[in-house]
C-alpha cells in the first residue's frame, strides 16, 4: 500500500484460507499502528460492497495519508492519491513456473478528488520496488502510468470494480467499526448476541450476504412508485385546477347562450306589452274625456249652492243686540260668583294660619323659659363677652403649642447633637472634615462650672476643626473655629481674672449661673427636657382655660335663644287676634252678598239658554256650507286627477314605443294566445321586468365583478335599483339593448373559446391518463420486484439457516435455525423494508430450538455469534473463496472464550475456504499467534515517525512452491527493462 494512511509500502503476504490476524504496536499500545486502515484497504481491494461502490466509493478517500492526523503537518503534505496493490495467483497452481506465469497484479488508485477509485491490472508481477520507503513510493506513479487502461480511453471506476475483478460473486464481506469507513450495520461480534434486536441481526446478516443491496433496490422501486404517484397526483391536481378554471369560462359561455334565448323572449314580450299599452291607452283616454265633461257640469251647480249657504251663515252670526244682552247678564253673574269665592278662600286661609300659629306659640313658651329673666339685649351682651374670652384663650393656646413644638425640637436636636453650631458642623462634615461643637469637647467638673462656664460664654457656638476648614466657613458669617482645645483653654485661663472677669486686658465680664451644665451633651439634653416639660404644663393650662370659655359661651347662647323665643311668642299672639277679627268681617260680607248673587244667577241661566239655541242654528248652517265646499273641492280634485291621468297616458310615447298604428297594435294582440290576451298591463310590466332581469342575470351573473359590466349598464342598474319607481319598467328597453349588444359582441369569441377548451381538455386528459398509467406500471413493477426480492431474501436466509445448522452441528453444537417472517413493506419510501432474524438453537440433544433471547452462558452466545457470521459469509460466497474482514476481533469475548473463538474461526476458515481477517486487541495477541494461519503485526513505536516500520509476518503454508515464489519476489524482484 502506497500513501495509504501511515502504512509502510512493504509487501504483506496473505494466505488463501484460515484465520489471518492483524495486530499492532503503536506509541503506547496497539492503537495508532494502522490496523483499521490495513483491513479497510484489504476490504476495498476485494470489492466489499459496503464501500458503496455503485455510488463512487467516496469514503475511500479517507484512506489516504493525512498529515494533520499523523501529527506531521509541519514536515509532510497530505497525499492527493495513493495505491492499493494486490497480487493474485490461481489456487490450483502448485508449481513455481505455473504460479509465476499465472500471476495477476491489480492496482487500485485512490484519489482525494473524484473519481475516488480507479482500476488497472497486469498479467504479471508489477509492484513498486526499491531499498527504501521513498524509492518504493516514488516509483508508484510511473508504474501506474505504465499499466493499460481497462476501459479504453478511461479507467474502470468504483461502480464496475466488483464485476470486473470477481464477476457476480461476492468476494468480501466485512464488519468494520472504524472511522476510516464508518458503518451503521451492527457487528455481531462487537456485543453480546442477545443484546441485539432481530432487526439489527438482519442488517448484519444482510450486509454479509448481499441482501442489503436487494433491500435498497426494493426501496428504490418504492421511491419510484411514490414519485410516479406524486406525478400522477400533481397531474390530477393540475387537471382539476385547469378544469375548474375552464368550467368557469364554460359556465360564462353557457350563461351568455342562455341569455340570448332569454333576450329573444324578453324582446317579444316587450313588443306585446307595448301593443297592449297603446290599445288600452286609447280606450282609457276616451273614457277619461267623458268623465271630465260630467265633472265640469256638476262643479257649476255646486258653486251656486255654496253662495246661498254662505249668506245664511252670515245672517245668523251678525246679531249684535242679542250678543250684548247675553254677555252683560253672564258677566254680572260671573263677577259676583268670583267675589263670593274670594271671601270663602280668605276665610279658610285665615283659619289655617291661626291653627298653625297656635301650635307655634306653645313651642316658643317652652323655649322662653331658658332666658332666666334676661331680656334679648342682656343675653346678646353676655354672648359677646363669652366670645371675647374664647378668643383670648385661643391666642394663649397658640403660644403654648408653639412653645411645646420649639421645646420638642430643641430636645430632639440636643439628643442628636445638633443643637450647637449645627450649620457649621454639617457643612464641614459634608466636605469630609471632622468637626464637633466646642461645648461637646470640653468636659467640666461641678466645681469648675462657676469659673469656666463664664469664660466659655462667648465661644459656646464655636466648632473644633483643623485650620484648613476656615475657608469653607466663609459661607456662614459669624462662625467661630477652635484649632487646639488644650491651647484654647490655656489661653483663656491666662487672660481671665476672678469673679467672672473673662478678659482682664479687654475688660470683658460674663455672667453664667445656668441651671444645667453649659458643656457636655447630657447637660444640654437635661435642660432641653426640662424646657419641654414647662412648655407642656403651660399648654395644658391653656387647654383648661379654653374649655371654661367654651362652656360660658354655651350658657350665654342658651339665654339668648330663650329671650328671643319670648319676644316671638308675643308677636305670634298678636297675629292670631288679627286673623280672628278679619274672619268675623268676612262672614258679614258673605251674608250681604247672598241676595244679589241669586238674582244674577237667574239672568245668567236665561242668557245661556238663548245663546245655545242660536249656536245650534249657526252650527247647522255651517255644516251645510262645509259639506257643499267639500264636495266642490272633491269635484275639482277629481277633475284635475282625470286630466292628469289623461296626460299620464302619454299617447305619443305609447305610439313611439309600438312604432305603428292603433290598428296594427290591435291586430298584433289578436295573434297572442288566450292567456296572453287576458294579461293585464301590470302583468305585462311584471313579466317584461322579470324576463329582462333574467336575461341580464344570465349574461352578468350575481357576484360577477362590477368592472365586467358595461358602464352604461351600471348606470341603468343604479336608476332601476328601486323596483317601485317608474324607471324600473321604463328602462327595460335600455337593458335589453345593452345586453343584446354585449351578447352580439361576444358571440364569436364564445365559439372560439369553446373550441379551444375542447381541444385543451383532450390534451390534458391524455396527459393525466399517461401519468396514471405510469403510476400503475411503477406499482406493478414495485410489487413484482418486492415479490422477487422477498423470494430471494427467503432463499438466502434459508441458506444461512442451513449453514448455521451445519456449522453448529459440525463444531460442537446440536444444530440451529433462523426465523425470518416476511414483513409488510412500509408506505414511506424513505423507510427501508425492515426484515427480522431470530436465531434459535438446540441447547441439548433432541431438544427443540429455543430463541437467542433465552438467557444462556456467555461462551455459548459468543460461539453462536461466530457460527452465524461464518454461515452468513458462506451463504453469500456461493461456494467460492471468500474473505471475511472483522475489526476488533474478540472485543466482546471474555478471556475464557477468546481462544475458542480464534480456533473456531481458523477451523471454519480452513475447512470452508474462507480467509478470516481480524484486527486484534492487545490482550488477544497471545491467543492469535498459535491459532492463526497468518499473523501480521504492524509497527509504529513513536509519534515522530510519519510511516510504519516494516511489519512482522508469521504464518504457515503447505504449498512449498508458493513460499519459494514469494521469497524470490520479496528479495530479488526487479521488473524487466
Amino acid at each position: 500500500m502506497v500513501n495509504i494512511s501511515r502504512l509502510s509500502t512493504h509487501p504483506v503476504p496473505i494466505t488463501a484460507r484460515g484465520l489471518i490476524t492483524v495486530a499492532g504496536q503503536g506509541p503506547s499500545d496497539s492503537n495508532g499502528a494502522g490496523k483499521s486502515s490495513f483491513i479497510a484497504g484489504l476490504s476495498l481491494l476485494h470489492a466489499d460492497e459496503q464501500w458503496r461502490l455503485q455510488s463512487g466509493a467516496q469514503a475511500a478517500a479517507e484512506l489516504l495519508f493525512t498529515a494533520e492526523l499523523a501529527g506531521q503537518e509541519s514536515m509532510h503534505a497530505n497525499a492527493d492519491r495513493g495505491y492499493i496493490i494486490g497480487v493474485f495467483v490461481p489456487p490450483a497452481a502448485d508449481s513455481y513456473d505455473e504460479l509465476e506465469a499465472a500471476a495477476l497484479t491489480v492496482w487500485l488508485r485512490i484519489n482525494r478528488q473524484s473519481p475516488h477509485v480507479e482500476l488497472r491490472w497486469a498479467h504479471r508481477l508489477h509492484v513498486p520496488y526499491g531499498e527504501t520507503e521513498n524509492e518504493r513510493a516514488g516509483g508508484a506513479d510511473a508504474l501506474w502510468d505504465a499499466l493499460p487502461k481497462g476501459n479504453g480511453r478511461t479507467d474502470i471506476r468504483a461502480n464496475r470494480l466488483a464485476r470486473t475483478l470477481y464477476g457476480s460473486t461476492v468476494r468480501c464481506v466485512s464488519f468494520l467499526s472504524t472511522s476510516v469507513r464508518a458503518s451503521l450495520t451492527a457487528n455481531l461480534l462487537a456485543q453480546p448476541l442477545n443484546e441485539l434486536s432481530p432487526e439489527r441481526i438482519f442488517d448484519a446478516v444482510g450486509a454479509l450476504t448481499g441482501l442489503t443491496r436487494e433491500i435498497e433496490l426494493e426501496q428504490k422501486a418504492r421511491a419510484q412508485e411514490y414519485e410516479q404517484a406524486a406525478k400522477a397526483e400533481q397531474a390530477q391536481e393540475e387537471y382539476e385546477l385547469w378544469d375548474g378554471r375552464m368550467r368557469v369560462v364554460e359556465q360564462g359561455i353557457a350563461d351568455r347562450q342562455r341569455a340570448r334565448t332569454l333576450l329573444a323572449g324578453a324582446e317579444d314580450s316587450w313588443r306585446a306589452r307595448c301593443a297592449r299599452y297603446l290599445v288600452d291607452g286609447v280606450h282609457e283616454a276616451d273614457r277619461i274625456a267623458t268623465a271630465v265633461a260630467a265633472q265640469e257640469s256638476r262643479l257649476d251647480d255646486l258653486e251656486q249652492q255654496v253662495a246661498g249657504a254662505s249668506e245664511e251663515v252670515d245672517r245668523l252670526s251678525d246679531d249684535q243686540a242679542f250678543e250684548q244682552s247675553g254677555r252683560a247678564r253672564i258677566t254680572a253673574y260671573e263677577d259676583l260668583k268670583a267675589a263670593e269665592k274670594a271671601l270663602h278662600d280668605e276665610h279658610s286661609q285665615n283659619v289655617g294660619k291661626a291653627e298653625t300659629l297656635t301650635e307655634q306659640i306653645g313651642r316658643l313658651r317652652e323655649e322662653a323659659a331658658a332666658a332666666d329673666g334676661r331680656t334679648e339685649e342682656q343675653a346678646a351682651a353676655e354672648v359677646q363677652a363669652a366670645e371675647e374670652q374664647i378668643r383670648a384663650a385661643q391666642r394663649a393656646k397658640g403660644r403654648t403649642e408653639h412653645a411645646v413644638g420649639v421645646a420638642a425640637e430643641a430636645l430632639a436636636a440636643a439628643e442628636r447633637g445638633e443643637d450647637v453650631a449645627v450649620a457649621q458642623v454639617r457643612l464641614l462634615r459634608e466636605q469630609g472634615i471632622t468637626a464637633v461643637p466646642l461645648v461637646d469637647v470640653i468636659s467640666l467638673a461641678e466645681e469648675e462650672r462657676a469659673e469656666w462656664e463664664t469664660r466659655l460664654l462667648p465661644y459656646r457656638h464655636a466648632v473644633v476643626a483643623p485650620a484648613e476648614a476656615v475657608p469653607l466657613l466663609a459661607a456662614l458669617p459669624g462662625s467661630l473655629l477652635v484649632e487646639d482645645v488644650d491651647g484654647f483653654r490655656a489661653a483663656l485661663a491666662d487672660r481671665a481674672g476672678k469673679d467672672g472677669h473673662i478678659d482682664t486686658a479687654a475688660g470683658v465680664h460674663g455672667v453664667a449661673g445656668f441651671a444645667e451644665a453649659l458643656t457636655g451633651r447630657a447637660g444640654r439634653i437635661s435642660a432641653a427636657r426640662a424646657g419641654r416639660e414647662r412648655a407642656g404644663a403651660d399648654d395644658r393650662a391653656a387647654d383648661e382655660a379654653a374649655e371654661q370659655a367654651q362652656r360660658a359661651r354655651s350658657r350665654a347662647e342658651e339665654h339668648l335663644r330663650g329671650s328671643r323665643a319670648e319676644a316671638a311668642a308675643t308677636r305670634v299672639q298678636n297675629d292670631i287676634q288679627r286673623l280672628r277679627a278679619r274672619n268675623a268681617a268676612v262672614d258679614d260680607e258673605l251674608r250681604g252678598l247672598a241676595g244679589a248673587l241669586r238674582t244674577a244667577k237667574d239672568g245668567y241661566e236665561a242668557a245661556l239658554g238663548e245663546r245655545n239655541a242660536r249656536a245650534r242654528q249657526i252650527e247647522a248652517a255651517t255644516t251645510v256650507l262645509a259639506n257643499l265646499k267639500r264636495e266642490r273641492e272633491n269635484n275639482r280634485a277629481r277633475w284635475t286627477e282625470l286630466r292628469e291621468q289623461r296626460a299620464e297616458l302619454d299617447l305619443p310615447r305609447l305610439h313611439a314605443a309600438w312604432a305603428g298604428t292603433v290598428e296594427t297594435a290591435e291586430q298584433h294582440l289578436t295573434t297572442l294566445d288566450e292567456v296572453e290576451q287576458r294579461r293585464s298591463p301590470a302583468d305585462w310590466d311584471e313579466l317584461c321586468a322579470r324576463q329582462a332581469d333574467e336575461a341580464r342575470a344570465a349574461c352578468f351573473p350575481p357576484g360577477d365583478p362590477e368592472q365586467n359590466r358595461p358602464e352604461e349598464l351600471r348606470v341603468v342598474d343604479e336608476q332601476r335599483r328601486d323596483r317601485r319607481s317608474a324607471a324600473y319598467v321604463r328602462l327595460i328597453p335600455d337593458v335589453l339593448r345593452i345586453v343584446g349588444g354585449f351578447l352580439t359582441e361576444h358571440e364569436r369569441v364564445d365559439r372560439d373559446n369553446a373550441t379551444q377548451i375542447e381541444q385543451e381538455r383532450a390534451g390534458k386528459t391524455r396527459t393525466l391518463r399517461g401519468a396514471q398509467a405510469a403510476l400503475e406500471e411503477a406499482r406493478l413493477a414495485s410489487e413484482a420486484l418486492r415479490a422477487t426480492t422477498a423470494k430471494a431474501i427467503r432463499t438466502k436466509l434459508r441458506q444461512v439457516s442451513e449453514e448455521f445448522d451445519r456449522l453448529d452441528q459440525t463444531y460442537g453444537g446440536y444444530g440451529g435455525s433462523l426465523d425470518f417472517p416476511e414483513p409488510e413493506a412500509p408506505a414511506d419510501p424513505k423507510k427501508p423494508w425492515q426484515w427480522t432474524i431470530t436465531p434459535r438453537w438446540r441447547r441439548g440433544e433432541g431438544k427443540p430450538p429455543s430463541s437467542y433471547r433465552l438467557r444462556g452462558n456467555t461462551a455459548q452466545m459468543d460461539d453462536k455469534a461466530v457460527k452465524l457470521v461464518c454461515a452468513a459469509a458462506l451463504a453469500g460466497a456461493q461456494d467460492r473463496p471468500l474473505m471475511l474482514v472483522l475489526d476488533e476481533l474478540g472485543r466482546n469475548l471474555g478471556s475464557a472464550h477468546r481462544r475458542d473463538a480464534v480456533a473456531l474461526f481458523e477451523n471454519i476458515g480452513r475447512d470452508r475456504a474462507i480467509s478470516v481477517v481480524g484486527a486484534l486487541q492487545d490482550d488477544m495477541e497471545r491467543y492469535a499467534i498459535g491459532a492463526s494461519s497468518l499473523y501480521i503485526k504492524l509497527r509504529r513505536p513513536s509519534d515522530v515517525m510519519p510511516y510504519n516500520q516494516s511489519p512482522v509476518v508469521i504464518g504457515s503454508e503447505a504449498d512449498t512452491a508458493r513460499v519459494q515464489l514469494l521469497t524470490d519476489w520479496m528479495t530479488s524482484f526487479r521488473p524487466p527493462t
